[in-house]
């Protein structure tokens, strides 16, 4: 059994990130899992926060599938589901580190194509969000982390923020699946999770209508700026780890 301020900490981890994710429509991990390693090993970090998130988005979907985009979700899929075989296979043919700093890399440009205003004249056609997509697989397979060229994506659509936070929500739902098939197969998926998802479910789904309220009552006001400072932070923490990592002095 946890400790009060385990669990104290643990939720108050998990209630932070559920805003941005309200707000935003992803970052959830982004966001836990530093704050969760304050307090848990990072073997239970992630799969804490992959169950977490597939909840959530399970609890959205009845109301995400119904503002979302889902012509451009299903190439998005399409090519995320061919681009991850594609990602596993390059990081077994590169190390980590390469790994880390590819996804700065396609990070950093999205974060300094959105800084210069670019977007979209109209919706991209299906073989460009189909290539979108594969870029998330790639960066699915290298690092697990298939969000940035995603975010980036529906930031340079002409689609409204809660357009785009929804479509983000359910594209989260189906990786989470994913994810969460991969996690069991390795056995990460223990008994030491079941009461911090427990006390997570209430404060996800909680925080994240929170979050979608701020949304809604500021008229999407804010949401892209945000969206661009969680893209830059992924691109800057993924590249000094690398670095630090290739330098032999591991964080």
């Amino acid at each position: 059994m946890a400790e009060p301020a385990t669990l104290i900490a643990i939720a108050a981890a998990i209630f932070a990130a559920a805003l941005i994710r309200g707000f935003t429509g992803f970052g959830f991990a982004l966001a836990a899992v530093p704050l969760l390693g304050f307090t848990l090993p990072p073997s239970q970090c992630v799969p804490l926060a992959v169950a977490l998130q597939f909840c959530a988005s399970l609890s959205d979907l009845p109301r995400a599938r119904r503002t979302c985009h889902w012509p451009s979700l299903g190439w998005l899929v399409a090519g995320t589901v061919v681009g991850s075989p594609l990602g596993v296979a390059a990081l077994a043919a590169a190390s980590p580190d390469v790994a880390r700093l590819g996804i700065a890399l396609v990070c950093g440009c999205g974060t300094v194509a959105l800084l210069r205003g670019f977007r979209f004249a109209g919706l991209p056609r299906g073989g460009a969000t189909l290539a979108v997509g594969l870029a998330a697989g790639l960066c699915n397979g290298l690092a697990a982390m298939p969000g940035p060229p995603v975010v980036a994506y529906y930031l340079a659509t002409p689609l409204s923020p809660q357009q785009g936070r929804a479509s983000l929500l359910v594209f989260f739902l189906a990786t989470s699946i994913a994810s969460a098939v991969s996690l069991a197969t390795a056995g990460l998926f223990g008994a030491s999770l079941v009461l911090p998802v427990m006390v997570g479910i209430p404060l996800i789904v909680a925080g994240s209508r929170l979050g979608e309220a701020v949304l809604r009552l500021g008229a999407g006001r804010g949401h892209r700026a945000l969206s661009i400072l969680l893209l830059c932070t992924v691109a800057v923490t993924s590249a000094v780890q690398a670095v630090s990592d290739l330098l032999g002095h591991p964080l």
